[in-house]
C-alpha cells in the first residue's frame, strides 16, 4: 500500500505539488500497530508522513499479555506499543495528538481536508486510514446509564477495581475469556455469559473452565442492567429452548431466542464487562469512501478502496 502511494504521489501529484506548509504528502489517521507500522514504512520511502491520533497503541493497550507476537514469548500490550512508539520516534515521524472529526475532499477534488475536534484542519494529498475499531455495545436498558459506573469495556483497565467482587462478563470469545481470567486472578466471582457457545481458544478456556469461582451461561442473552448510583445487578434470559435456569450445563437447543418464553435470571453483580467484539471506527469516512453493510471500507482483490489516494 505504501509502495503504491509512493508511486502515486511521485508520478501523479508531483507536477501539481507546491511548497505549501499546510499541504502534506501523506497523513495517517490512527496510531495503533497498523498506523505506526505504516508511518515507519512511509518515512523510509521519504514521504514525511504526519500521524494523527488521539492516543497511541490502540486496542493493544487493552491487552494485559500478548503471547502470539513473534519475537516476544510474553509481553504486555502497552509495553509492546511502547516499543512500536520507540521505532516510530527513531524515524522522526511527526505525530499530532488530536481526534479527527471529519474528512472531506479538498478544493476542486484535489487531496483531502482533515478536520479535528479542536477546529484544527490539515490538508493532504493522500491518506492511510488506520482508525481501528471500538467496543460493540449491548444496547440493552441500563447499559448507557451505568457506563463508567460498573459497566466497562476494558477488563485490562478496570478489572482491578472489582477485586473479590461479583462480576459478569458478556462474550464467549477470546476477549470474554481473557476478561474472565483477569477477574478470577483478582479473586472475583465471574458469571461468563454468551448468547451461543464458548468460542474462545482452547488454551484460554483451559485456564478458566475448572475455576471454582466461574459459572458459565451459554445460550443466554442480557435483558437489562440495573442499579442505583452504581451497577447492582444484571438480568439474563435462557434462550436455549430447554427452559433451563443457567449454569455451565445450559448448552442445549438450536432454536432462536424467544423473549416471551425465555426464563429470566437476575444476577447480583457490581461489575459488568462487555466483551462482544468490535465495530469499525469508520464514521468519519462516509464522505470519501464506500462502506459495506458492516461499516468497513470496501476494497477490491488488490485492497484498492475505489477512492484515489486512500
Amino acid at each position: 500500500m505504501v509502495k503504491s502511494l509512493s508511486g502515486l504521489i511521485g508520478k501523479r501529484w508531483i507536477s501539481n505539488y507546491h511548497e505549501d506548509t499546510k499541504m502534506h504528502k501523506l497523513i495517517i489517521i490512527g496510531a495503533g500497530p497498523a498506523g505506526m507500522t505504516a508511518g515507519v514504512y512511509a518515512a523510509r520511502k521519504g514521504l514525511a508522513p504526519l500521524v494523527i491520533s488521539e492516543d497511541i497503541g490502540g486496542q493493544a493497550n487493552w491487552t494485559k499479555n500478548v503471547e502470539n507476537y513473534m519475537g516476544f514469548t510474553d509481553i504486555g500490550g502497552s509495553e509492546l506499543m511502547d516499543r512500536f512508539k520507540e521505532h516510530m520516534d527513531a524515524q522522526r515521524l511527526t505525530y499530532e495528538a488530536r481526534r479527527v472529526k471529519a474528512i472531506r475532499r479538498g478544493e476542486n477534488g484535489v487531496g483531502f481536508v482533515i478536520q479535528c475536534d479542536d477546529g484544527r484542519e490539515y490538508q493532504t494529498r493522500a491518506l492511510i486510514i488506520a482508525t481501528g475499531k471500538r467496543p460493540r455495545m449491548l444496547h440493552v436498558p441500563g447499559e448507557a446509564e451505568f457506563r463508567g459506573k460498573g459497566v466497562s469495556y476494558c477488563a485490562t483497565c478496570d478489572a482491578p477495581l472489582f477485586r473479590n467482587a461479583n462480576t459478569a462478563v458478556i462474550g464467549g470469545g477470546n476477549s470474554g475469556a481473557q476478561a474472565a481470567y483477569d477477574l478470577l486472578q483478582l479473586g472475583a466471582d465471574v458469571h461468563l455469559i454468551t448468547n451461543e457457545n464458548i468460542t474462545a481458544d482452547r488454551a484460554l478456556v483451559e485456564k478458566i473452565s475448572a475455576h471454582p469461582k466461574l459459572k458459565i451461561y451459554e445460550k443466554h442473552q442480557v435483558r437489562r442492567i440495573d442499579g442505583g448510583a452504581m451497577v447492582e445487578g444484571i438480568t439474563i434470559a435462557d434462550t436455549s429452548g430447554t427452559g433451563g435456569t443457567g449454569g455451565a450445563d445450559s448448552t442445549g437447543g438450536v432454536g432462536g431466542p424467544d423473549a416471551t418464553a425465555a426464563t429470566e435470571i437476575r444476577l447480583p453483580v457490581a461489575g459488568v464487562f462487555v466483551e462482544i467484539g468490535l465495530e469499525p471506527n469508520s464514521q468519519i469516512l462516509a464522505d470519501i469512501s464506500q462502506l459495506n453493510d458492516d461499516r468497513e471500507i470496501r476494497v477490491d482483490c488488490q485492497c484498492r478502496t475505489g477512492s484515489m489516494a486512500v
